[in-house]
This record gives structure tokens, sequence and C-alpha cells, in this order.
């Protein structure tokens, strides 16, 4: 049986051998080329002015391999291209040789004229494949984005307008009868419209990366955040002596999302500490834990999910704006279980899974 760590070794292989494929087909062709070069039977000087050519478009592809890996473009896409037209040309150098030979001519043509049309069928399919490759991540883009204002839709003609009635209605009822309770009523409904206009902008930072990252204090930002959350009778324990590489205030965000889901769920106490610091030393990362009524092991993936919560009068976008943070430092979240029974998140660096 394949262990799970075998399984991800083999995946993360086949990922970097993906991205040298195109790399791989130039260096082939150049091999071929050069190969042609010194078995030739002529002298060496003549081989390689009629062989360098098909050398100066083997390491252009080569070249075209390793901008491509740079630049992100999908390897394997390029590289099918790539092969698709070294193939066609193939077929036509082929085709015109049947035609010669119908002719009473040679049916071979020269090693270096073959190589030519290979590798210019190569390279003309390498640039056709980079076009693809970039027209495709251009269409992701535009599909991510159009997913992202549908999200934006749907919050603001369901979340914010019913908040927006509620206050309309509560409002009417206050000038008629001039109870106090319409305009807390009143009130309330402005607050979640306020908290609503505060979280779709961090949502909407959901591709962003942190591309500056510095060492920020753990413990100095986690306070910072409790002190901007309105948390009633509630407190917090920090056990944590370090830094991370973040963010700060979009650290921040994240600690003020994760203590207002404490706060919203009947929580008392809520602790930030280091993954380092238990019984496995070697884990790195922190975690937040709270000792409310914790989330069941069905619904753990779920609540990252906008728009989704157990509460009628929640958002539900504030632990979708954690997962957006998180994904942002390449983090991972793994939701557990407090030691008093509650929900606990537990972040790691992706790279020290």
């Amino acid at each position: 049986m394949v262990s799970r760590l075998d399984a991800s070794s083999a995946s993360e292989d086949a990922l970097a051998l993906r991205e040298w494929l195109v790399v791989g087909l130039g260096a082939s062709l150049l091999a071929v080329s050069v190969s042609y070069l010194v078995a030739g039977s002529d002298s060496l000087a003549s081989e390689f002015v009629r062989l360098s050519v098909p050398i100066a478009l083997s390491l252009f592809l080569v070249a075209l391999g390793v901008w491509v890996r740079a630049t992100g473009i999908p390897s394997d896409v390029v590289a099918v291209w790539s092969v698709a037209g070294a193939v066609v040309m193939g077929l036509i150098a082929g085709w015109v040789s049947l035609l010669q030979s119908m002719q009473g001519r040679p049916m071979l043509q020269p090693a270096y004229i073959v190589l030519t049309e290979v590798g210019l069928g190569a390279v003309g399919g390498g640039l056709l494949g980079v076009y693809y490759g970039r027209v495709r991540q251009r269409t992701e883009q535009l599909a991510e984005q159009r997913n992202r204002l549908d999200e934006f839709a749907s919050i603001v003609s369901h979340d914010l307008r019913n908040p927006m009635n509620v206050a309309q209605g509560h409002l009417e009822l206050a000038r008629e009868t001039g109870e106090e309770r319409h305009f807390e009523a009143v009130e309330g409904a402005h607050e979640r419209m306020e908290r609503l206009v505060d979280e779709v902008p961090a949502l909407s930072r959901r591709g962003e990366t942190v591309e500056d990252p510095t060492p920020v204090d753990l413990d100095a930002v986690a306070r910072e955040a409790w002190a901007t959350v309105e948390t009633p009778g509630m407190v917090l324990h920090t056990e944590v002596d370090a830094t991370v590489v973040s963010d700060g205030r979009r650290l921040r965000a994240l600690f003020e999302n994760l203590f207002r889901n404490a706060a919203e769920h009947g929580g008392d106490e809520v602790t930030v500490g280091s993954l380092s610091g238990e019984s496995a030393p070697d884990s790195k990362g922190f975690y937040v834990a709270d000792d409310g009524p914790g989330i069941p092991a069905d619904d753990r993936e779920r609540i990252f999910e906008g728009g989704y919560s157990t509460r009628t009068d929640g958002t539900g976008f504030g632990l979708a704006i954690v997962r957006r943070i998180a994904e942002a430092h390449d983090w991972r979240i793994r939701v557990t279980e407090s030691q008093s029974g509650g929900a606990r998140f537990e972040f790691v660096d992706a790279g020290d899974e």
C-alpha cells in the first residue's frame, strides 16, 4: 500500500517533470542535431553550417521552456503544442519525400533539412502554445472575477437587503409607537450592515498574495485585534512568544474574525498559542482555540464557504475571510477540537507539511 507521503512525493515529482517538458524537448532536438554534426561525413565546418539552423532552433526551444517555467504558463500545454508542431512538420517532410520519389528523386531528404523542418514546427507550435496558455490564464482570471462579482451580488441582494428591510420596518413602527425597542432594532440592523461593508472588501482580496511579509509579533497582533472586537465577558490567553513572517494588517484581520466567531458562538475564553511549544516540537505555526460548543466534523469544511453561517443574524463571511488571508500567506488551516471541547484553528506553513 502506498503511503500518503509517498503519493505526495510522487505527485510533486510528476509536477516537476511537467515543468521541464519543453526544455526536455528542446534538449532532445539539440542532442540529435549535435550527433549528426559529429557523425557527419563532410568536414566539421560544412556540417556546422548545415546544422546551424536546427541547433539554433533547439537552443531557442530550450530557452522558451525555461521562460515558460518562470512565468507560470502551463509547461505541459506548451509541450503538447510543440510536439504537435514537430509532428505536423515531420509529416509534411515525409509527404514531400514521397512526392520526390514519385518524380524519380531520392526519397530521403538530408538530415539537416528534416531537423530544420521539425525544429521550426516545434518552435512554432511552442509559441502557439504560449499564446494559448496565456489566453487560458486570462480566461480563468476573468472567470474568477465573474464569480467574485456574483458573490458580491448575492451579498448585496440578500444579506444587505435583509437588515435594510428590518431597519425600515422598525423605523416605521418607532414613528408610530415611539417605543425604545424599535430604535434598538434599527441600530442593530445598521450595525450588521456596517459589518457587511467592512467584510466585503476584505473578502475581495482573496486572490492577493503577500509580496513583502515581515516578522510580526504574534502576541502583540493578537492583543491589538482583541481590543477592536466586542467580546463582553470573554478572556484572552496568549501563550505564544514568537514571531511569524506575514502581513501584519491582514494577520490582525485574521485574529479579529476568529475572535468575533468565538464571541458569536458563546465562548468565554480564547487562547492563542504556538504549535512548536506542544507535544510535537517540530511543528511550526500557531493556533486559536476557544471553549465554545465546537464545530462538528461534518461542518469543518463548509464553515469556510462564503455566506455559510449557523446563526440567523450572521453574515457567514468571517471564516471565509480567514481562509483567504491564510491562502494569501500560503498557510494551511486545520480545524480540530480544543482541550475544552471548543473549536481550534491551526495555521501551518504549507511548505512545512
